[in-house]
């Protein structure tokens, strides 16, 4: 592949995430009114992650969410008093307080896990299980990179205000709309 087509390449990969990223809010701001005690996406991450890796530190659960810790403490706070989450005392440190996830939490996660499975299974019903497996190790992939490059999208690496005004491309789907029947390209 040439340098000029992988360019071209990636910049259909990259409409496409635009276009992925701008999908996934339609479906989150509809899935949000079946939400369970009224969560907020942010604290769903954070209940997640103490699901699925147990026990931790607000700090390290800052990090692993990808927020800023005092927006953490917020949300904590939400989930706690909602009885989604409780605070414990560090067994290797008696100073320190984890996080866990009460059963009420695990039994609201779960809930949540599946129905966005039945939601997937539905949009995914015409894929080949071969395809499934192929697209979801392509996306692993994508995401480990994207994880692994994030040190690199520093606010020094941004475009300059001068810079064209962005991809052309992204004018492609503007007909493209949501179940709203908003244009995604207005989102």
């Amino acid at each position: 592949m040439s340098t000029e087509q992988h360019a071209d390449a990636v910049s259909a990969l990259a409409h496409e995430m635009v276009r992925h990223v701008r999908l996934l809010h339609v479906v989150k701001t509809s899935l949000s009114a079946a939400t369970p005690n009224g969560l907020e996406g942010a604290e769903i991450a954070l209940l997640m992650q103490l699901v699925k890796c147990c026990p931790r530190r607000q700090g390290e659960l800052a990090e692993l969410a990808m927020l800023d810790p005092s927006t953490v403490s917020r949300y904590v706070g939400q989930l706690a008093r909602r009885g989604l989450v409780e605070r414990r005392p560090d067994p290797a440190d008696g100073r320190a307080v984890q996080l866990v996830a009460t059963e009420r939490g695990h039994d609201t996660a779960h809930a949540m896990i599946e129905r966005r499975n039945a939601a997937l299974r539905q949009i995914l019903a015409g894929w080949s299980e071969s395809d499934l497996r192929t697209f979801t190790a392509m996306f692993t992939r994508l995401n480990d990179d994207v994880d692994a490059g994030r040190a690199s999208f520093t606010p020094d690496a941004a475009p300059s205000p001068d810079a064209p005004a962005g991809d052309p491309s992204l004018d492609a789907h503007a007909s493209d709309t949501g179940p709203t029947g908003v244009s995604l390209k207005e989102i």
